[in-house]
C-alpha cells in the first residue's frame, strides 16, 4: 500500500528544489525536478487535487508557442519529436495555421499546452534533444558513407537526405525508449493504467478554441539511415549530469 503522505512529501521537496534551482538560474536541475513531479503523478495515479494547493496555483495550465520548422533541419521528424516529448510529459501539442495572401492556410507555429512546469520540461527537452540528435548525426555521417560504399555496396545519400531519415529514426527510437520506461514504471508501481490528470483542464483551457484535425504528412525514409538514428534515440542519455542528489530516485525525464 502506497503511503500518500510520503509521496506528497516527496512532491513538496521536488517543488522546493524546482523553485531553488530557478532562483539560482540552474535550468537543467529545475527541469529535472519538474519532470520528477510529473513522474510521481503518473506513477502513483494521483490527481491534481492531491497536489498541494499552492503548487496548483503556481503551476497553472499555460500555452507556449515555438516555430513550426526546426532551425536545424526541415522535415517531419521535428513534429514527431514534439509529439513524443509532449505525450510523456502530460502536454498537448497543436499546430497554429495562418492564412497567406493567396488565401491558402500555412502552418506557422506549434503551441504546447499543459501545466507550466510540464511545458517548461517539454521546451527544454525538444531543444536539447534536437540539437543532440543533429550533432551526433553529423559526426556519424562519414561512417555511414564508408559503410554504404564498402559494406553494403550502396550509393550514400547526400548529407541532407541522410539527416532527414536519420532524425526520423531518432524520434522513433526515443518513443520506444520512453514507452519501455513507462511500461517498467507501471510494473514497479503495480498499476494498470496511467491517469493523465491534466487532460480535463487542458481541454477546458482550449474549450473556446477552434481546433480541427491536421492532415497527416508522409515522408519516405532511407532504412539504413533511419536505423542508425533509431539506435541513437533508443539509447540517448537525457540531461546527464544535471540531476541533484535529492532527486536521484527520479532520474528519468518522463
Amino acid at each position: 500500500m502506497v503511503d500518500k503522505d510520503k509521496i506528497l512529501e516527496k512532491l513538496r521537496k521536488l517543488m522546493n528544489l524546482k523553485e531553488s534551482a530557478l532562483a539560482l538560474g540552474n535550468e537543467g536541475e529545475a527541469c529535472a525536478a519538474a519532470a520528477g513531479i510529473t513522474r510521481l503523478l503518473i506513477a502513483y495515479n494521483l490527481s491534481e487535487t492531491d497536489i498541494p494547493t499552492q503548487e496548483r496555483i503556481d503551476n497553472p495550465i499555460v500555452a507556449e508557442e515555438i516555430p513550426f520548422k526546426s532551425e536545424i533541419n526541415s522535415g517531419k521528424w521535428y513534429e514527431g519529436l514534439i509529439g513524443v516529448v509532449c505525450e510523456y510529459n502530460m502536454c498537448r501539442s497543436l499546430i497554429i495555421s495562418i492564412r497567406k495572401d493567396s488565401g491558402r492556410m500555412r502552418r506557422d507555429k506549434f503551441q504546447i499546452v499543459g501545466r507550466k512546469k510540464n511545458v517548461e520540461v517539454v521546451l527544454f527537452l525538444v531543444s536539447q534533444l534536437s540539437h543532440k540528435f543533429y550533432q551526433i548525426g553529423l559526426k556519424e555521417y562519414p561512417v555511414y558513407k564508408h559503410d554504404c560504399l564498402f559494406k553494403y555496396g550502396k550509393t550514400p545519400k547526400s548529407l541532407t537526405m541522410y539527416l532527414r531519415s536519420y532524425l526520423c529514426g531518432c524520434v522513433s527510437g526515443l518513443n520506444d525508449k520512453f514507452r519501455s520506461e513507462k511500461q517498467q514504471l507501471q510494473q514497479e508501481c503495480n498499476i494498470t493504467s496511467l491517469a493523465m490528470s491534466t487532460r480535463a483542464e487542458i481541454d477546458d483551457f482550449l474549450k473556446d478554441e477552434k481546433i480541427g484535425r491536421s492532415r497527416a504528412r508522409c515522408e519516405s525514409v532511407d532504412c539504413l539511415s533511419a536505423n542508425r538514428g533509431y539506435n541513437v534515440g533508443k539509447n540517448i542519455e537525457i540531461n546527464k549530469g544535471v540531476y541533484a542528489e535529492s532527486v536521484s530516485e527520479d532520474r528519468r525525464l518522463m
